[in-house]
């Protein structure tokens, strides 16, 4: 019911008593309504469908609030601000080493060795021996294209001519869709669009309308001398989690305020509003590889695919590709944290005990934290994950 402190759901047992003692009122205090009576199902009958007409009426009333909506009604409540960030394939080009003559038509697959593949987006037709740059897109959708750089050196579909190929730079404009929880919470962040101070303002704009961006923050340094990160006085830095470097570059530029330095390790030049080029830096997230030995103790219930559940779990909390999705886990800044780990693990039926340690380089593991520092993230994969059985 509606009261005013807002929206109070009756469930089954409280409309099954309130029925109940009605019954008594009109028939007595001895009325069976037993579970096994014609009576006592009747009332449990009509008990459960009105909690759920109650459960119905409480999504409909919190449908109207940012916090407690869920899809379709909480893109309604943020569209004048945000909308939700959709799939989007990744793309960039590519380098192809060709023969003269070559003739590489469109949709020639490419692709990494351990699966992600691609497709050209542009015919070639080779004039001579040597290099040549196209675009390519990835054939799913989401981060899963999102691949380091020279990691693109299979030819999937042999072409006369075709050599070899790579990417020179990374890839980071895949894209996965962005869930609820990452919509509300970048819904009040845009807030600082209305201009409440430039870094927000800055964050916002590149979060919002940059595809691919998982996390941005800035730092702002106002003083008059260089700050730990060597950030010029007067000067802010945007540091950068994904997305394509020019599109990044122009929305910094669009939010900046005039005669401040956007300084960065990454200098992409754009024209202003009066057609003049501007130098504006930003900084990408370094992203840190995090090796890990999971020793677990596996029960008569643990599955045959056990160790491959488990490495999905330890994916899923630090972050990067598992058995059918790239996961975001941990975000900009955020320390792998030893203990929550191990919680995850035991999410897989048939774990009895785990125990883990964790490595930067893949030869000396500690069982502790792994810090990580400003404008950095850890990241894994199944390849850097051993499972072992835990002997005690």
């Amino acid at each position: 019911m509606l009261t005013s402190a807002g929206f109070k759901r009756k469930r089954y047992i409280d409309f099954f008593e309130e029925m109940s003692e009605q019954a008594r009122q009109l028939w007595g205090e001895d009325v069976n309504l037993s579970e096994r009576s014609a009576l006592g199902k009747f009332v449990s009958l009509i008990a459960y469908a009105r909690a759920e007409e109650a459960e119905t009426a409480e999504e409909v009333y919190n449908s109207r609030f940012v916090d407690t909506s869920e899809g379709v009604a909480l893109e309604q409540n943020v569209k004048r601000v945000i909308k939700r960030k959709e799939w989007l394939k990744a793309s960039d080009n590519v380098q192809l080493t060709l023969e003269r003559g070559a003739d590489i038509p469109t949709g020639t697959l490419v692709g990494t060795p351990y699966g992600v593949l691609f497709e050209t987006m542009e015919p070639i037709k080779a004039a001579s021996d040597g290099v040549y740059t196209v675009k390519v897109r990835a054939l799913e959708y989401g981060r899963i294209g999102n691949v380091g750089a020279a990691e693109i050196t299979k030819i999937i579909n042999p072409v006369p001519g075709f050599k070899s190929v790579t990417n020179p730079t990374p890839f980071r404009n895949g894209q996965d869709e962005e869930s609820d929880a990452e919509l509300q919470e970048r819904y009040y962040k845009s807030l600082g669009k209305a201009g409440r101070r430039r870094s927000e303002s800055i964050e916002a704009r590149v979060m919002d309308e940059v595809e691919g961006v998982r996390s941005c923050i800035v730092d702002d340094n106002d003083t008059m001398e260089y700050n730990p990160r060597g950030v010029p006085p007067k000067a802010f830095e945007t540091i950068v989690l994904g997305g394509n470097q020019e599109d990044i570059a122009k929305k910094i530029l669009e939010a900046k305020a005039g005669g401040i330095q956007a300084y960065g390790s990454t200098l992409v030049e754009v024209k202003d509003s009066k057609g003049k080029l501007q130098k504006i830096g930003f900084t990408y997230a370094e992203s840190l590889k995090v090796y890990v030995k999971a020793q677990i103790k596996k029960g008569s219930s643990y599955p045959l695919n056990g160790d491959d559940l488990v490495k999905e779990q330890i994916v899923r909390y630090i972050g990067g590709p598992g058995l059918e999705e790239v996961h975001n886990g941990l975000g900009m800044s955020q320390d792998v944290v030893l203990a929550r780990l191990e919680a995850q693990l035991f999410r897989v039926e048939g774990v009895e005990d785990a125990k883990v340690s964790l490595s930067f380089d893949g030869f000396v593991f500690l069982e502790e934290n792994l810090e990580i520092g400003f404008a950095q993230v850890a990241e894994t994969d199944f390849s850097k994950i051993e499972v072992i059985d835990l002997v005690t």
